[in-house]
């Protein structure tokens, strides 16, 4: 069976996992009532997505899988609750570390291991900046989320990484001053962002 089957079949199945960890996590009633329509929009977008990672990065295809599935569980509850629980941004990162090591370790190529941490750090130092002088700008959540998106963009390049987080911020400002609305979530675009750079560039 070809790869980009597997993979998709893959993110059909994951969707209504993931629907009921939201589900319980945010304790929506809405959700509960008509299960079955998140869950088919979220098969769907994993299965098209979990396709196209397969496609484009082969190697990496187990890491950018585990981080689609779990950074759009993480992006819903953020959306829905505007928190980001460190449980959840904990196992994406370790999860992405541990199987991007594995195609390092395959090719004893750690280059793109070492500017991956390296961009996890400075993304982290920069998060961390922002937060402490400037609270109305990222969550402490947000800075966190920083870690495993720029882990996994570095991963790829500097380019990438710039690619990805540039694209959060600036459609995350023009959606806020288009809504009027200072509350938007961060975490969506953080997870779109990252997402989007690497199947897109």
């Amino acid at each position: 069976m070809p790869g980009w089957i597997t993979y998709g079949l893959l993110g059909a199945a994951a969707g209504p996992f993931v629907m009921t960890y939201v589900r319980a996590a945010t304790h929506q009633e809405q959700l509960a009532k008509r299960a079955w329509m998140p869950s088919a929009a979220a098969s769907g977008f994993l299965c098209a997505a979990l396709s196209w990672v397969a496609v484009k990065a082969t190697q990496e295809a187990n890491a950018l899988s585990w981080f689609v599935i779990v950074g759009l569980l993480l992006a819903l509850i953020d959306l829905i609750e505007h928190r980001l629980p460190h449980r959840i941004n904990g196992v994406l990162l370790v999860g992405t570390v541990v199987q991007l090591l594995v195609p390092a370790l395959i090719q004893s190529d750690f280059d793109p291991l070492v500017r991956a941490a390296q961009a996890a750090a400075a993304a982290i130092a920069g998060g961390l900046a922002v937060y402490v002088f400037s609270r109305q700008g990222l969550g402490f959540g947000d800075v966190v989320l920083l870690a495993p998106v720029a882990f996994v963009l570095g991963w790829f390049g500097w380019y990438q990484l710039f690619a990805g987080l540039m694209s959060a911020f600036v459609i995350a400002a023009v959606s806020m001053r288009v809504l009027r609305s200072n509350a938007l979530a961060l975490g969506p675009f953080l997870i779109a962002g990252a997402v989007g750079a690497i199947l897109l560039t």
